[in-house]
């Protein structure tokens, strides 16, 4: 597997299981690309760092190839990876470049009304509501369903499937937020 392209480091040699490494971004293009997001436009941006992580990096790119596989059999119009928002904790925010998220805290901070899992919002000020650090974040949305409000994990089989579970659950399905 490739290490990406804009990825700063001394040696590629360095690139190796465990390698984390949080990096303030310098590369004007991509410093613009995240300025450009319209969700962002009005916010003044403190510090724009990139997480370089190679293991979480390595399990990412192996989900978003089952993910898509499921995408293009079941669902081909259906969008795999989306940028979302998640706001947390600033104190959290380490932990969860360095390990991921965990859906052992989930409902933690402010309950899990849509069941079991991480929440990320297309808004940033809605993430923001829930602490002071925020990360955007490329999050595998797939195929999802309708959340149920149960406060439980969902368990929806993809239409067409026999055992593949949806890949996301949303509060709306036309409109997400």
């Amino acid at each position: 597997m490739a290490v990406p392209d804009n990825w700063e480091y001394n040696k590629k040699e360095d690139i190796v299981d465990g390698y984390y490494d949080l990096v303030d971004v310098q590369n004007q293009q991509e410093i613009n690309e995240i300025s450009n997001i319209p969700e962002l436009e009005g916010l003044a941006i403190k510090k724009l760092q990139r997480i370089q992580n190679w293991n979480l990096y390595r399990r990412y790119q192996i989900m978003k190839a089952e993910v898509t596989h499921a995408v293009k059999k079941y669902a081909p119009n259906t969008i795999v990876e989306r940028r979302l928002f998640h706001g947390t904790s600033s104190s959290k925010i380490n932990a969860i470049c360095k390990s991921g998220f965990d859906r052992d805290y989930s409902g933690t901070a402010a309950g899990s009304v849509h069941g079991t899992g991480t929440y990320f919002g297309v808004k940033v000020n809605l993430s923001r509501g829930y602490g002071n650090g925020l990360l955007l974040v490329r999050v595998l949305t797939g195929i999802c369903t309708q959340s149920s409000g149960s406060n439980r994990p969902n368990l929806t089989i993809i239409p067409g499937s026999q055992c593949e579970r949806v890949h996301s659950v949303v509060d709306n399905v036309a409109n997400p937020s």
